[in-house]
């Protein structure tokens, strides 16, 4: 167990920061609550659901109509009965932020009504804050403030309770299962100007301090949300309960593990209407249950709901989610084809399961909490005989705005595949942040978020997201300069790694690249060197870097001790360390940019001495995953994770780097030899496919490619999920990549001790290999700070063809390669000068170009320099 991280160092200035400042700064808006400014100990009670609502009567429509929305926990906000937000962006207490909306199109001129459901988590540990205070709200904008005007009440439908959801292991994860009851809320419309809300409680303002009375704007846009329906329905019929108490929130998801379900055919066609926009009647007699499983065919994240035309009143519809069908760990099953059962326990808590009880006649319900999906099973249960008549069922589905402007074509299914499926991995854990996993914990892990970033930079022209992960991990940092590894979380224990923390470095220097701002060094160039000033204190006399406190290649990886370098972090912490002299030279920070080049000198003749074991006859010159100066004779471990940074920063040199590749990365596919162990973490996956072009193997990185996707792509035969249960995409991507496959693991229950045994199926890092497609297929990097001048350097792999849109700052690159008819395209944007390598098979060739009259081509062997936007032609003859 690390060390526990202390006092946080205090961010940067407001007007430092990269958050938009208040505009409405001369205005009197305040946080309002439920406390007076003497907070009192149950000044932040756990799982508390409250409305605050406002009228406003506007006698004209305003100007600027921008709405600044805060809130501690959350809250979710309607405008004349406009959902307008449903959720807040993450924050850290003591830099909380506020989101800025558009209000102009849900107003009106005359009464309008603002009402907001407010719930405070209390204090619990959470993946994405760093504590609550109490229960607070602000709004701010020219035509409504929060004040002590506002009226506030508790929203009786909702069950007070204080079950966390736990996770399989046992440490606390999302919020709190939901529980409402519709026969107790409140009668009449919320959102109706004439709604009495007389008899409601004023909200009192927090005048105190502790919030900011100017907070600053969070730099991403509101999440975009629709409904979406399942796309089939896997089974229905009914249920013979288990004996745990569904009415308990602790004990509901297992009250649906452990319940016994009849499917029956009759019911599961009739359930079908749910698709075609046709009531599905449920007819109950006192004490009957029935189920509906449906599969959504990809995992939805976001917020269920349920719409119903008609019903008794007391009946109980409980919601259960499951994200796998399989669990990689035990072989268990998570979803039964046959009858449609679902474990709802196993991925991210035992009590994840959400229940509501009908009131009489139609209605509508969300679940106010987010919720992960690939599968969702209704329970319907009738206390006395009654009917249900279902309008619909499905969820808000709440997901970052993307724009799909990057892209990939091939000529090959299977890459067709990856593609659609890795995109739908790095879609779904895009919300609020990059998340590892928005289903099982909703955390901010960085390391791999880093390349999701450049992923959404190259792929869907996205850098706000990146912008906020920059501000939110540098808030994190503490005194002794180390980041916490996913924030903005109250998680002390095990929070701080340096292969994590490194990667903030990573992601400071790709959005330098992208934007050229050396405004953003400056800004974060104490939290850069603070860094250092940390992680190069463990540098040795010999230039070794001596720590324990890294992940590795999770569950793979030798384990270090506290005497021990690590070869598998060391090279990234010098890569990065090499970026940072570089953003050091270009704000005149020349002395501490010298002193990191000699200790980057120092460490890499430390490197090349004690982490690289020479060329035997046995094996080529390799690096091991650690090294104990004091214990020559230790069992080092040998990775292919271990080889890959060392490769493309060119530690080792060019026949070293090719010979190690073709041994750890055998021919055809990259399977590891025998004493060599696979990469697990889907960081490594990129790194892979980026090593082995790196050394010109870019036909076996698209095998290697292929073959570590094939047991999850629909219809492969590598693929070990019953047909019924892989659906059109196939999937869901796993969190680590040595799968019972590829242990030989046949029986269900023997351990594959790669795997958690709370594995999901939403995580993101698995999409990353679409990175490499663009900058080693198309093969587009950025040569200089904002994107004025490029590489080109196209590689087909073995493949019919390549091409694709790859996005740049300072716009799209068209890149089209097609071996079969000796012909290169490029289009550049305007103001882009690009260095251009044509594939080897080019060499000894003829080559004409073909340019516009405002673009020049100069040449050198099978090297080009263009200058100029539009087309460029290359015809081989």
């Amino acid at each position: 167990m690390f060390t526990p991280l202390t006092t946080p160092k205090p961010p940067p200035s407001l007007k430092a920061r990269k958050a938009i400042s208040c505009p409405f700064e001369e205005r009197s808006a305040s946080w309002i609550g439920l406390k007076h400014e003497a907070f009192e100990s149950d000044a932040a009670p756990r799982n508390l659901f409250t409305y605050f609502r406002k009228v406003v009567t506007l006698d004209e429509l305003p100007e600027d109509a921008q709405l600044l929305f805060g809130a501690d926990s959350n809250a979710q906000l309607w405008i004349n009965g406009n959902p307008v937000k449903r959720k807040m962006t993450r924050y850290d207490l003591n830099n909380l932020t506020v989101d800025a909306i558009n209000a102009g199109p849900y107003l009106k001129e005359g009464k309008n009504v603002v009402l907001v459901l407010h719930h405070n988590w209390g204090h619990v540990q959470v993946f994405q804050r760093t504590g609550n205070r109490g229960p607070a709200l602000f709004l701010d904008s020219e035509w409504i403030q929060t004040s002590g005007e506002w009226r506030r009440l508790t929203a009786p439908q909702f069950k007070r309770h204080e079950q966390q959801i736990i996770g399989v292991r046992g440490y606390p994860r999302l919020r709190y299962p939901v529980f409402i009851d519709a026969r107790k809320g409140l009668s009449g419309d919320l959102h109706h100007e004439e709604y009495d809300d007389s008899s409601w409680d004023f909200a009192v303002p927090l005048t105190d301090g502790f919030y900011p009375a100017v907070p600053a704007v969070s730099e991403t846009p509101r999440q975009r949300e629709y409904a979406v329906k399942p796309s089939i329905v896997l089974a229905a019929g009914r249920v013979s309960l288990s004996d745990e108490p569904a009415d308990d929130p602790a004990h509901l998801g297992h009250s649906v593990k452990n319940s016994s379900y009849i499917k029956e055919d009759s019911l599961t066609a009739a359930a079908g209407n749910l698709l075609r926009r046709e009531p599905f009647v449920i007819a109950g007699k006192a004490g009957d249950s029935f189920y509906i499983t449906t599969d959504f065919h990809k995992p939805k994240h976001g917020f269920p709901y349920v719409k119903i035309q008609d019903a008794s009143s007391g009946i109980h519809i409980d919601f259960a989610y499951t994200e796998i069908s399989r669990s990689q760990h035990d072989g268990s099953w998570h979803v039964n084809p046959e009858n449609g059962w679902i474990d709802p326990t196993g991925v991210v808590g035992r009590n994840y399961a959400d229940r509501y009880t009908t009131k009489s006649g139609s209605q509508y319900m969300e679940v106010p909490d987010e919720r992960t999906a690939r599968w969702m099973m209704i329970r319907v249960h009738f206390e006395e005989d009654g009917y249900l008549n279902l309008d619909e069922v499905g969820m808000i589905r709440s997901q970052y705005p993307v724009d799909f402007i990057g892209s990939f074509s091939s000529g090959n299914d299977h890459i067709d595949q990856i593609i659609a499926l890795s995109k739908i991995h790095a879609i779904v854990s895009m919300t609020d942040a990059y998340q590892d996993t928005p289903g099982r914990e909703d955390g901010q892990w960085y390391e791999d978020a880093r390349m999701r970033a450049e992923l959404a930079a190259r792929w869907f022209g996205d850098l706000e997201l990146r912008s906020l992960m920059i501000r939110t991990v540098a808030e994190s940092q503490h005194e002794d300069g180390r980041f916490h590894d996913f924030p903005p979380a109250n998680w002390s224990d095990f929070a701080s790694t340096y292969d994590w923390n490194m990667q903030w470095v990573a992601i400071l220097y790709d959005h330098y690249m992208w934007t050229a701002d050396e405004g953003l060094i400056q800004t974060y160039w104490p939290h850069l060197k603070s860094f250092w000033d940390n992680a190069l204190s463990l540098v040795n006399d010999e230039g070794l870097w001596i720590t324990r406190a890294i992940r590795g290649d999770i569950r793979v990886s030798a384990g270090l001790t506290h005497h021990q370098s690590s070869g598998l972090v060391t090279p990234g912490i010098m890569e990065r360390l090499a970026w940072s002299v570089q953003m050091a030279e270009e704000i005149g920070e020349h002395d501490q940019a010298a002193f990191w080049r000699k200790m980057h000198g120092k460490m890499k003749d430390a490197f090349r001495q004690y982490h690289v074991v020479p060329a035997s006859d046995q094996h080529p010159a390799y690096v091991p995953d650690r090294y104990d100066p004091s214990d020559p004779d230790l069992q080092r471990g040998f990775g292919q994770a271990t080889q890959l940074i060392p490769v493309f920063t060119d530690l080792l040199d060019k026949d070293e780097a090719s010979a190690l590749m073709d041994y750890v990365f055998t021919h055809p596919a990259g399977d590891p030899p025998a004493g060599v162990v696979r990469w697990n973490n889907p960081t490594f996956s990129y790194r892979a496919l980026r090593a082995l072009s790196h050394v010109g193997m870019h036909e076996r990185a698209v095998n290697h490619l292929i073959e570590r996707f094939s047991q999850y792509l629909p219809g492969h035969p590598n693929n070990p999920i019953p047909l019924t249960l892989q659906g059109p995409w196939g999937g869901p991507l796993p969190e680590y990549w040595i799968s019972r496959e590829d242990e030989g693991l046949d029986e269900e229950g023997a351990p594959n001790r790669r795997q958690p045994n709370d594995a999901t199926g939403s995580h993101g890092w698995g999409a990353i290999p679409m990175l490499w497609l663009h900058d080693s297929l198309l093969g587009v990097t950025i040569a200089a700070p904002g994107g004025g001048e490029l590489n080109i350097s196209p590689k087909s792999g073995g493949l019919p063809f390549v091409q694709g849109y790859t996005n740049t700052p300072k716009g799209r690159v068209w890149v089209s390669l097609d071996p079969q008819e000796w012909t290169l395209e490029f289009s550049l944007p305007k103001g882009v000068t690009a260095t251009v390598e044509l594939p080897a098979t080019f060499e000894g060739k003829r080559v004409r170009v073909t340019a516009g009259e405002d673009r020049t081509v100069q040449t050198e062997s099978l090297r080009y320099e263009l200058t100029g936007g539009g087309s460029y032609f290359f015809q081989a003859y």
